[in-house]
């Protein structure tokens, strides 16, 4: 693609920051068009398809084996498709992800920032009556930087789909 530039009658900052667009989306224009399409990230290549699990325990230990595997979709699986809430980074508040991809993206996005040494759930709790678990799980990780080696806390939350077993609604790290 070629672009011809006429002369620009402007002045000032506005004006230099069109020039700089300008030649921005031509110069990506051009160096694009001969190049081959970028290979697809391997943890997003597939979608992510729900898998409830039938009980807290085994949802639990599925949760645990992908953590430390570090696979996001695996995790993302596990979770509820209308409603999770994910915060990975302690102290940072939950976001609502509207689509099992987003919450694989969440997850991938942090646990590919931290060298996750150990998962393991260490407590575990079920409601029978409002037919709901929770879990803590210890993480522990090289999180890099001035963060170093830690031990983080880790809050899991599930619930009985209708039917179906049982899926993640929260995860949250805690320092």
């Amino acid at each position: 693609m070629s672009l011809r530039l006429q002369r620009f009658h402007g002045s000032g900052r506005p004006a230099a920051l069109f020039l700089a667009a300008i030649l921005l989306i031509s110069a990506g224009a051009s160096g694009t068009a001969n190049a081959a399409p970028a290979a697809p990230d391997p943890g997003f290549a597939e979608p992510v398809v729900p898998a409830p699990q039938p009980t807290p325990v085994q949802l639990f230990a599925a949760v645990e084996g992908a953590w430390i595997a570090g696979e996001s979709n695996a995790l993302a699986s596990f979770c509820d498709s209308a409603v999770v809430r994910v915060a990975l980074k302690p102290g940072s508040p939950t976001a609502t992800a509207p689509t099992l991809g987003a919450v694989a993206f969440l997850i991938h996005d942090q646990l590919r920032l931290v060298v996750s040494r150990r998962f393991q759930v260490v407590r575990l709790e079920v409601d029978k009556k409002k037919r709901t678990s929770r879990a803590w799980a210890r993480w522990s990780g090289e999180w890099g930087g001035t963060r170093g080696t830690r031990d983080v806390e880790v809050i899991l939350q599930a619930r009985a789909a209708t039917g179906s077993g049982w899926l993640l609604t929260e995860i949250r790290a805690n320092d």
